[in-house]
């Protein structure tokens, strides 16, 4: 089928500007070029070409700082932040910096070898993160936000390391399961489950960006959010589909989930009332933990269902008029803390980031459409 066709030519780096450049969708996916590899110190423009920045209102401005420092233990030689994401010559001038939806400083995170006695010592936390996986993505963006400095250990999903699992196996109930990312170790105690650790971070540490909510009423407004926003059992059922009929079926179930989003942004943003600050966030113009802890879904399911399923995620937004939810996806996807977390997975994974997650995804397809 032609669906078939633009799915098995659709490139790692056009699966990604799916996302990114969302106005292109629009247009045939390009036939021809595969994965963009970035040589050493050079500047990857594989996932962002300058003329597929999208001119959506977010671009409407040009306050953006010429470039965006890099996070801490980026490669030297000049290699920009969110390298494979966005170049610093291609960051767009965004309306969220202008309005202080977003911070203009880069938060930044630290990938040291300290050993763990002098991390435990010195109370600085150490996290083992796969970094494709989107899980453990949240916990990474809860520490980046805060601006904690933190010792990363990256995690081959394939190939575990030993203190890996015996972190996990110290913090886990069931000592007989399979080790899982993330695990936080923090003053000798080590911790498990995404959405436990990122708030664990996010009370603990008090620098950088305050995302907790401010009283119940939002702390109700996210919880809402986080229920609402359940993406991920009809993303993991397109992929392991084994017809198109099961695709289309799963892909209808996402696109009503994506409507419901849609709705509970409506009602966020109206418990805000009349004083409520304006914005694209759950929390209006607060970046919060409904943020942390679902808009690490965003990337993956653009790469990976572009690429394996044809599905844009901003354009079926746009299509179904969903406004509210295209605009916080854009503001979620410009957040530093975003930006700078996706540009590491291409550091520590070698490939552009693209390439990272349709790698990552591959072993839960098994029927392409052939």
């Amino acid at each position: 089928s032609s669906r078939a066709a633009d799915v098995a030519t659709m490139s790692a780096a056009t699966a990604f500007r799916v996302f990114i450049a969302h106005r292109a969708t629009r247009r045939s996916p390009p036939r021809g070029p595969a994965r963009v590899h970035a040589a050493a110190g050079a500047r990857h423009s594989g996932i962002v070409g300058e003329d597929l920045v999208h001119g959506s209102s977010l671009t409407s401005t040009r306050d953006t700082p010429a470039h965006v420092p890099p996070a801490s233990g980026a490669a030297a030689g000049g290699v920009p932040v969110a390298a494979g994401v966005a170049p610093e010559d291609l960051v767009h001038g965004s309306s969220l910096v202008a309005t202080r939806y977003a911070p203009t400083k880069q938060p930044s995170s630290s990938s040291s070898s300290t050993p763990d006695g002098a991390a435990r010592g010195s109370g600085k936390p150490i996290a083992y993160i796969a970094p494709t996986c989107p899980f453990a993505h949240k916990a990474w963006l809860a520490l980046v936000e805060r601006e904690v400095d933190f010792e990363m250990r990256a995690v081959d999903l394939d190939d575990k390391q030993p203190d890996m699992i015996a972190a996990y196996g110290v913090a886990s109930p069931d000592a007989g399961s399979v080790a899982k990312v993330p695990i936080l170790i923090h003053d000798g105690a080590s911790m498990i489950e995404s959405a436990l650790c990122a708030t664990y971070v996010a009370e603990t540490f008090k620098g950088g960006t305050d995302i907790l909510p401010a009283n119940p009423a939002e702390g109700y407004v996210v919880s809402l959010w986080c229920e609402t926003f359940a993406v991920g059992p009809p993303f993991f059922r397109a992929l392991r589909a084994t017809s198109q009929s099961d695709v289309d079926a799963a892909l209808d179930d996402l696109r009503a989930t994506l409507r419901r989003c849609e709705r509970c942004l409506e009602i966020a943003h109206d418990r805000l009332g009349p004083d409520g600050m304006p914005g694209p966030f759950v929390l209006g113009s607060k970046y919060s933990m409904a943020e942390v802890l679902t808009s690490t879904m965003l990337p993956r399911i653009s790469v990976a269902l572009g690429h394996y399923r044809g599905f844009r995620l901003h354009a079926a937004a746009e299509e179904m008029g969903l406004t509210r939810l295209a605009r916080w996806m854009d503001a979620s996807m410009d957040r530093p803390s975003m930006r700078s977390t996706l540009g590491e997975v291409g550091r520590v994974k070698g490939t552009d980031v693209g390439s990272a997650f349709i790698d990552h995804f591959a072993k839960f397809v098994s029927w392409k459409g052939e």
